[in-house]
Parts: C-alpha cells; sequence; structure tokens
C-alpha cells in the first residue's frame, strides 16, 4: 500500500527549509538543488511542488505570512493584550527571525520581478488590513482610544514593527525578546 502524503504539510516543510537557508546563507544561497539538500529530498520532488525558484521563493513568503497572520488571529481569538497581539510579530525565535529575513531579502529582489513584487504589494496591503482590525478589536475593548485613526495608526505600527525587526535581524545579541517588546510597549502605549 502506497504511503499518504500530505503534500500541503510538504510544500511547507519545503518553505521551512528556504527559509532557514535566507537565515543562515542568505538569499542568493537558495536553489531548488539546495533547498532539496537542506529539506533532504530530491531535487525532483521539489520541482514536482514547484515549477522554479521563483514560485518555491513566493510560496516561501506567502507561508511565512500565514504563519505570522494565524499567530496574531490565536492571540486574538485567546483576548490577549495588545502588546501580546503585536508581539506576535516581532523576530524573537529562531523561526521569526527566519521568516523576517526571508522577508527582508525578498523585498530587495522583488523589485526586479513581477511575480515577487506583486506577493510583497500584497503582503503589505494584508498586514495594513490586519493591524487596522487589532487596533479596532482593541478599541471595543478599550484599551486604545475611541478616537484614534485605525486606519493611520496599522501603518504607524507596521512600520515601527519593521524597524525593530531589522535592528534584531542586523544585532541578534543585541535585541533580545524583553528589549523588542519593552520597545513595541512603549510605541503603543503612545496610542492610548
Amino acid at each position: 500500500m502506497p504511503a499518504i502524503v500530505n503534500h500541503n504539510a510538504r510544500r511547507h516543510e519545503i518553505a521551512q527549509a528556504v527559509g532557514r537557508i535566507v537565515a543562515s546563507q542568505g538569499l542568493q544561497a537558495v536553489t531548488i538543488r539546495a533547498t532539496a539538500k537542506e529539506v533532504g529530498f530530491s531535487t525532483t520532488l521539489i520541482t514536482h511542488y514547484f515549477d522554479n525558484k521563483e514560485a518555491l521563493m513566493s510560496f516561501s513568503y506567502l507561508a511565512a505570512r500565514n504563519r505570522t497572520t494565524a499567530r496574531i488571529e490565536r492571540a486574538i481569538k485567546r483576548d490577549r493584550d495588545l502588546l501580546s497581539i503585536f508581539s506576535e510579530c516581532l523576530p524573537t525565535t529562531k523561526r521569526r527571525r527566519s521568516d523576517w529575513m526571508l522577508w527582508f531579502g525578498l523585498w530587495g529582489v522583488a523589485i526586479d520581478d513581477k511575480v515577487l513584487q506583486e506577493e510583497r504589494i500584497r503582503g503589505y496591503q494584508e498586514a495594513q488590513v490586519l493591524f487596522a482590525q487589532v487596533l479596532r478589536w482593541a478599541q471595543k475593548k478599550g484599551e486604545v482610544g475611541a478616537e484614534i485613526d485605525c486606519d493611520y495608526q496599522a501603518i504607524r505600527i507596521m512600520a515601527f514593527i519593521n524597524g525593530l525587526a531589522s535592528l534584531a535581524a542586523q544585532a541578534s545579541a543585541k535585541w533580545p525578546r524583553k528589549s523588542l517588546e519593552n520597545m513595541l510597549d512603549l510605541e503603543l502605549k503612545a496610542l492610548s
């Protein structure tokens, strides 16, 4: 009897391997062959799931975004406070740092690649909508003032988190979890 394969799980496993390569060696090191070696599959299996490097990169970028969105949505369902929710975006674990390195790398190459550029723009737009939804949810709870412009503040928080992530990516030892969360806490307190 042939083994049953969860194709979606396998695609995500491959995407995680891409993130590890980017985090340890840089975006230029990502190839179908390097990805196959990292995940322990053949190149044929990788190309079964992804037609080319562009498709592999695009899916990896999207998978990282979806992981962050899922963490934020879980935090909302658990009725966490605003700091806990937005902390889900910070590069405070090995996997999250890997996701940020992947995003930073792809943002750079997306300039010359229409598919990746469209994915980057979609990611920005979806993050802006999600952050604004989080702020509206916090308004209903009374955690932030009813007078704040959630759409504007969503952009401001996105910029702040991107900046923190950039600092942490460049000097992770100087930006441990507590420091990142303290900086974010100060920024969020300015909303109320």
